[in-house]
C-alpha cells in the first residue's frame, strides 16, 4: 500500500509537471503568434503611411484653414473620434516633444496626393490632348468601434485606423492657362464625361474659395462653390486598416514603455493620442511629418502583443 501511495504521488507531480510545462508553451506560442501578427500588420501600415505622406504635394495643420477641409470631407461612412485632431504645423522649432501648454502633436492627418494626370481631349477634331494634373484628399484617423478585442480589465471597445481617400480633382490654374474658349470647354467636358471629375481645385485657397464646378457641356463656374462636401472615393478607400486583422490602437498608457506617449505633453486625463502620433515641423518644401503607431492585438486570455513603430517622411508640400 505505500508503494502504491508513493508511485500515485510521484505519477500526480509529474502529470502536475507536465500540465505547467503544456501551459506554459501555448501560452509561450500564443505570445509569439500575436507579437508576429501585430508586428506584421504595424510595420505593414506604418510604412504605407511613410510611402503615402512621402509623396504628398499639400499638409493640412490645425488652424482654421485646415479645420474647415477635415469638416469638410464627407467622413459618414466611418465617422471621426471626437477627440481626433489634427497637428499645429511648427514651422520654428526642431522635431521634439511639445512644450508644456503649447500642444503641436496631433492623433490625425490631412494632406493631398496628386493622382495620374488626366488626357483630356482638348480638340476633338485633330485628337490633340492636354494633361491636366488631379488631386486626391487623403485622411488618415482614429474610428471608435464597438467591438471588443481584448477582455482583459480595463476592458474598452477598439479603436481602428482608418485611411480615407476622396474622389479626384483637376488642377483649377491649369484650365485657367487654356486662353482659347472651344479647347477649355473641351477639356472640362471631357474631365466631367469621362473621367468623372466635375471640380476643379485651387490649393492656395480656403475651402469654401477653392472649388469650382464644371459641368458636362464644359462650361466652368466663374464663382467657387461655397458649401462644399468633399466626397469620399468608394474605389480608393482602403476604411479600416487594423481590425479585420483582429488588431486594434492601442489606448495611451503612460506607465507602460510600449504604450507611452512619446510628443505630446497634454495631460492624458484630458487629451490622449491613443495609439497615433502625428507632429509636423518645418517651413513649405521642407516640412517633415513624425507619425508614431502603436497597435495592439489580443492572443488568449492574459496575452496581448504589442508593437510600436515610429517613421518620418519627408514631403513636398506646395
Amino acid at each position: 500500500m505505500f508503494e502504491v501511495v508513493v508511485t500515485v504521488g510521484l505519477l500526480t507531480i509529474m502529470v502536475l509537471i507536465m500540465e505547467g510545462t503544456i501551459e506554459a508553451t501555448r501560452r509561450a506560442e500564443r505570445r509569439l503568434d500575436a507579437v508576429r501578427r501585430v508586428t506584421e500588420r504595424g510595420e505593414r501600415i506604418t510604412y504605407e503611411l511613410l510611402d503615402e505622406v512621402n509623396s504628398s504635394h499639400k499638409l493640412f495643420g490645425g488652424d482654421a484653414i485646415g479645420l474647415a477641409y477635415l469638416d469638410a470631407l464627407d467622413l459618414t461612412r466611418n465617422p471621426i473620434v471626437p477627440s481626433a485632431r489634427l497637428p499645429h504645423i511648427d514651422e520654428i522649432n526642431p522635431l521634439a516633444p511639445d512644450a508644456k501648454d503649447d500642444p503641436h502633436t496631433g492623433n490625425a492627418l490631412l494632406f493631398v496626393r496628386e493622382a495620374a494626370a488626366a488626357p483630356a481631349v482638348a480638340d476633338p477634331a485633330t485628337g490633340a490632348t492636354r494633361h491636366i494634373d488631379l488631386y486626391r484628399f487623403v485622411c488618415v484617423y482614429p474610428r471608435a468601434t464597438t467591438r471588443r478585442l481584448i477582455l482583459d480589465p480595463p476592458i474598452k471597445t477598439a479603436r481602428d485606423l482608418i485611411v480615407w481617400r476622396s474622389v479626384r480633382f483637376a488642377n483649377h490654374a491649369q484650365l485657367l492657362e487654356i486662353l482659347d474658349d472651344d479647347e477649355r470647354r473641351s477639356v472640362a467636358a471631357d474631365l466631367v464625361n469621362r473621367f468623372g471629375i466635375d471640380h476643379t481645385w485651387d490649393p492656395n485657397e480656403p475651402v469654401d474659395a477653392a472649388f469650382f464646378l464644371m459641368d458636362g457641356l464644359g462650361t466652368l463656374s466663374a464663382s467657387p462653390s461655397t458649401s462644399m462636401l468633399i466626397d469620399e472615393d468608394m474605389d480608393e478607400s482602403t476604411g479600416g486598416r487594423l481590425l479585420h486583422g483582429n488588431v486594434q490602437l492601442a489606448r495611451t498608457n503612460k506607465a507602460d514603455f510600449h504604450r507611452r506617449s512619446l510628443m505630446t505633453n497634454d495631460d492624458p486625463t484630458v487629451w490622449a493620442p491613443d495609439g497615433f502620433e502625428v507632429k509636423i515641423v518645418g517651413i513649405s518644401g521642407s516640412r517633415r511629418v513624425w507619425m508614431h503607431l502603436v497597435v495592439e492585438t489580443p492572443g488568449g486570455k492574459g496575452v496581448v502583443g504589442v508593437q510600436a513603430g515610429t517613421v518620418i517622411a519627408s514631403p513636398r508640400d506646395l
